[in-house]
């Protein structure tokens, strides 16, 4: 009887850690929601957001510094890239270059963006790649 116990308690550990690391998982790709990184600088010069709902993707450069944001959006084995170079400072990702894409329900979607001077200058300040579902 004290075996079965104990290999019960054990079961409900090994389930509830199971139920623990789903939660996570589903909590940490947005159901739905946007999605934004900014860049690691000080004063984020750069922002990228991924919409999955229309899977509509914007990057804005916030500061008139010479700088651009260039952000990087990668799903079903491609990277694609769209550049901000205005430098509005909108302090909003409204502001911002979008493009819409057609990107399958439940696709997983990666986000990142960087800092560049000009066109082909080295990225800087990137942020992490982060994850979505479309």
């Amino acid at each position: 009887m004290n075996i079965r116990k104990r290999s019960l308690s054990k079961a409900a550990v090994v389930l509830g850690a199971a139920a623990l690391v789903m939660g996570t998982a589903s909590g940490a790709w947005a159901d739905g929601d946007p999605i934004t990184v900014k860049t690691t600088d000080d004063n984020p010069g750069g922002w990228a957001t991924f919409w999955p709902n229309g899977e509509k993707f914007t990057v804005t450069d916030h500061q008139a510094d010479g700088m651009r944001a260039s952000g990087y959006i990668r799903f079903n084995g491609k990277t694609y890239r769209l550049d901000d170079a205005n430098g509005a400072s909108t302090g909003s990702s409204a502001g911002g270059v979008s493009r819409d894409f057609s990107i399958a329900e439940g696709t997983k979607v990666e986000i990142k963006v960087c800092l560049r001077d000009g066109a082909n200058g080295a990225a800087k300040f990137c942020s992490a790649w982060r994850a979505a579902l479309a």
